[in-house]
């Protein structure tokens, strides 16, 4: 056991380095300027980068040892470059230790329920085979789509194999927190103003909140980023256009929404905060600016990259939009029907109207307009919604007792339009996420977050408040914060333990499956599980049945074509 945590400890610390190092290096590449941001952000960028590679090798080869390994010796190296010429030792003393106070999340038995249904077998696929076409047929698992699968089959590495495929959330975890503690405590702050202060309410909220790395998903590492670049944002719009500093924070904006798109479609929205520039600064200038760089250039090819592996899956440049599905085109495409029918199931499913258990009656009524409001409110405002609005009022509280002082005597113009006009456009968001797919998962969390934050960290900012003067009150913040996180953990992995007797601790759970192996045309075989409780760890591709398989090959890709009524 003792051996698991140190291959655990240090496989995540060696990929963190490779992490970083990629990021260094597409700072280079992008725009040098970016390299001056500190360690949090270059994580977050490495992370994007690494995503990209992701997405442009699957299509010529499966992500196994051997390009894996190639891939990060290429990071560590950039990492050993960009460092001496950039960072100093203190930078990576201060990285280790949080690392080291945020290691807990990382130690798990239990994932969240999808983990072992397709997440895991999702992403062990892209190790043993280069991309397939047509899986999306099989099962829910290969419709919806994510970079995280592709970010987890690149760090699949000897010794530790597939026991950091929940790592993601971790590792933005890390990064967002080096990224706000670096501005909270090592920025040279004076006087404290709204950035200030909703970093502050971020990161209490994101190490309290977001404490279970397991139950992330594929949807709150991008809600974690977008909270935090809001301040970027804000800070951007009160920037002089012609400055160094105005074009890297855009495009390190753009690189990072761009990323949250990759995690879940729809994130797509978020390009509406760019919005916010128009309104103080000239179109076309804005335009020239993004438009010739190389920050547009890499953003347009990986979400051409993103579209590309919808379409070899699904058929579908965005699934489940009917619309973007080309089934009389691709042999292997989903119905549109079918495909249809599925974004119904999605709005009923996030509006309350099905889960495990139960279904309503009439679902195509039930998700019209505002019919659902009632029965959502009962079942899930009363629980997830309550719990959320419970937590933010006390940390709401904290901070309006901890930071009591004088009011500012001159107020800045500029500053509350930029405010006002983010806010207008986080409510518009709000909306459409509330009338479309009401569940906190799914982007409510950073919209419901930023709303509450803006009022708070704008009242506060009006307080002649000092960085000296509050400086023990903002740590002890911040330590109170990881001990929460700390002893929830603790909770979380006794609770764990007793769930699951026979486990491999601190690695994951991974029991071993029976399964029945297929057969096909072009030496390509179908592995079905014989007790069907999910694929966990077994060969790829992981079905739940291969009735009416036709295998083809073409391009030098496998394409799998279901005949009749497989949905």
């Amino acid at each position: 056991m003792i051996t698991n945590y140190f291959l655990l400890y240090f496989s995540a610390l060696i990929i963190s380095f490779s992490i970083l190092g990629y990021g260094f290096l597409l700072s280079r590449i992008i725009d040098k300027n970016l390299s001056s941001y500190n360690l949090g952000y270059q994580g977050l960028l490495g992370i994007l980068f690494l995503t990209f590679i992701s997405y442009l090798t699957i299509f010529f080869m499966k992500h196994g040892y051997v390009h894996n390994i190639i891939v990060h010796i290429i990071g560590i190296s950039s990492f050993v470059i960009y460092f001496k010429k950039k960072f100093s030792l203190k930078d990576i003393k201060k990285f280790l230790i949080l690392f080291s106070i945020l290691f807990i999340g990382l130690l798990i038995i239990r994932n969240h329920d999808d983990f072992n249904y397709y997440h895991l077998t999702y992403s062990l696929g892209l190790t043993e085979h280069k991309i397939f076409m047509g899986l999306g047929q099989y099962s829910q698992g290969y419709r919806y789509h994510s970079s995280l699968f592709f970010f987890n089959s690149i760090i699949f590495l000897p010794y530790i194999k597939y026991y950091l495929f929940h790592s993601l959330g971790w590792f933005t975890l890390v990064f967002i927190n080096y990224l706000i503690i670096d501005f909270l405590l090592f920025n040279k702050v004076k006087e404290l103003k709204f950035e200030y202060f909703f970093y502050l309410f971020t990161i209490l909220f994101i190490n309290i909140k977001f404490s279970r790395i397991g139950g992330y998903g594929t949807d709150l590492s991008s809600q974690m980023v977008l909270i935090t670049i809001f301040p970027l944002i804000y800070s951007t719009l009160k920037t002089n256009i012609k400055s160094d500093l105005f074009k890297s924070n855009l495009f390190m904006i753009i690189l990072l929404i761009t990323y949250t798109v990759t995690l879940k479609a729809f994130f797509i929205l978020s390009f509406l905060f760019l919005i916010s520039f128009l309104f103080f600064y000239d179109f076309k200038k804005i335009f020239n600016i993004v438009i010739f760089s190389k920050t547009f250039i890499f953003s347009i090819t990986l979400i051409l990259l993103l579209i590309a592996v919808n379409l070899a899956y699904t058929g579908c440049a965005i699934y489940p939009v009917k619309s973007t599905c080309l089934s009389n085109q691709l042999s292997w495409a989903l119905e549109k029907d079918y495909v249809g029918r599925m974004y119904n199931w999605v709005q009923q499913w996030s509006k309350s109207g099905a889960s495990s258990t139960y279904r309503v009656e009439n679902p195509q009524e039930y998700i019209k307009g505002f019919n659902w409001v009632s029965n959502w409110y009962e079942r899930y405002f009363l629980y997830k919604f309550k719990e959320l609005i419970m937590g933010l009022t006390a940390a709401i509280v904290i901070l309006l007792v901890s930071f009591r002082g004088p009011k500012k005597e001159f107020l800045n113009e500029k500053k509350n339009k930029s405010l006002l006009i983010l806010f207008l456009i986080t409510l518009i968001l709000f909306f459409e996420w509330f009338y479309n797919h009401p569940a906190l998962r799914y982007g409510g969390y950073h919209l419901f977050c930023i709303i509450v934050f803006i009022p708070v960290c704008y009242y506060l900012s009006q307080k002649k408040l000092f960085f000296i003067e509050k400086k023990k009150v903002i740590i002890s913040l911040i330590c109170v914060s990881f001990i929460i996180f700390g002893l929830r953990n603790i909770e979380r992995i006794n609770e764990e333990q007793r769930i699951v007797k026979e486990n491999n601790f601190p690695l994951f759970f991974s029991p071993k499956q029976n399964f029945e192996k297929f057969e096909l045309r072009h030496n390509t075989n179908l592995y079905v599980p014989t007790d069907l409780s999910g694929c966990w760890a077994i060969k790829t591709p992981c079905v739940f049945g291969v009735e009416g398989t036709i295998v083809d090959k073409k391009w030098g890709y496998i394409i799998f074509r279901k005949v009749g009524h497989w949905f």
